[in-house]
């Protein structure tokens, strides 16, 4: 038997599913008023999901998509786990220079990552 996939919406559709829920709405009611309606409001980002994904959503549970800055911070985290986990110098290396370019990056964009290229949450910031 092969496992449901969830969909991955938006945090702004979830917290639109999660603010019809706290209006007691069913689930059943959803999928009608959308099928039949255009949302309105702080519901509005409903409207970009076709009704068979809401439906999976509904039925199945969703994951909320991860913003750009997650993706980053995960991508980081593995690179972090990766040098605890080096056996060998120059393993540890290449994972402090991959560190580095992420950093390096993140600065040249002028974005800031909590716990990647923050003052606070640096920790390698000498490696620089």
């Amino acid at each position: 038997m092969s496992e449901i996939k969830r969909p991955v919406i938006t945090k702004e559709q979830a917290d639109a599913l999660l603010g019809l829920y706290a209006e007691e709405w069913s689930k059943e009611d959803v999928l009608e008023y959308h099928v039949t309606r255009e949302w309105t409001d702080r519901f509005s980002p409903l409207n970009d999901l076709d009704t068979v994904t809401l439906a999976s959503a509904l039925i199945n549970g969703y994951e909320v998509e991860k913003t750009p800055e997650e993706k980053v911070r995960e991508y980081y985290e593995k690179l972090c786990d990766g040098y605890d986990r080096a056996q060998f110098y120059e393993d540890e290396g290449k994972y402090l220079l991959m560190k580095r370019a992420v950093r390096r990056t993140l600065d040249a964009l002028g974005v800031q990552i909590a716990g990647i290229n923050d003052e606070e949450g640096d920790e390698n910031a000498d490696d620089r």
